[in-house]
């Protein structure tokens, strides 16, 4: 490198000098030459205020970037504390309403029931009723594929003063419909003809009780 600097050689060199990217004998001579060239020292200059505005534009640039990431885990947060929120009441709901569906419901023992069967016409009606004061009988039962009613669990309720258990106070029961002695009618029209087979399991809290469908038939039916 020749003692004297040309114009287009600190050109060429001065934004490695400003990354301070030039060595110790290459910066004194960068050095010497602006103290002697305004243009050149003009000309570094202005280079470093371009390079600060990009490195200010490119700091805004990242602060906005920071602000909305902000901005958005900020709104995510609220959305997951609102589904979180949510998600709680939804729970508590349940919970209560297990409580009170569940909890104060119990499968009955069956001497705290009531058990007949009440006949009209060719309609047979299991019917159970509570035998205490204030307390309910709640029935729930499943069907077979054919739909007709094959198992009752019978479950007891206390103190529910609700309207749909007043209506339960004179009993609650599962009605079945014949077409003869060994016929059942079913809730889609159809017609099951009845073997011995076909039998309704009764679940209480201390024993099973069996019955075959054929036995709810009224007989007095077909005298007349």
């Amino acid at each position: 490198m020749s003692k004297v600097m040309k114009h287009s050689v600190f050109k060429d060199l001065a934004p490695a000098y400003i990354d301070k990217l030039t060595s110790e004998e290459t910066n004194e001579q960068i050095e010497k030459h602006m103290n002697q060239c305004e243009e050149c020292r003009n000309y570094l200059n202005k280079m470093k205020g371009d390079l600060f505005s990009e490195d200010e534009n490119e700091r805004r640039k990242d602060k906005r970037n920071i602000d909305y990431f902000k901005k958005v885990r900020s709104k995510n947060r609220k959305k997951i504390l609102v589904i979180v929120s949510s998600l709680l009441a939804m729970f508590l709901v349940l919970i209560t309403a297990y409580y009170f569906v569940f909890v104060n419901m119990w499968l009955t023992s069956s001497s705290n029931v009531e058990t007949n069967i009440q006949n009209q016409g060719t309609m047979a009606k299991l019917l159970f009723k509570a035998k205490k004061d204030n307390h309910y009988i709640i029935l729930t039962d499943s069907k077979t594929d054919e739909g007709y009613t094959d198992t009752i669990f019978v479950y007891e309720k206390r103190n529910d003063f609700s309207t749909p258990a007043k209506l339960l106070k004179d009993g609650t029961g599962i009605t079945f419909t014949f077409a003869d002695e060994n016929t059942l009618l079913l809730y889609n029209g159809k017609k099951k003809k009845l073997t011995d087979e076909d039998k309704i399991t009764i679940q209480y809290k201390d024993k099973t009780d069996v019955i075959p469908i054929k036995d709810l038939y009224d007989k007095g039916n077909d005298a007349e």
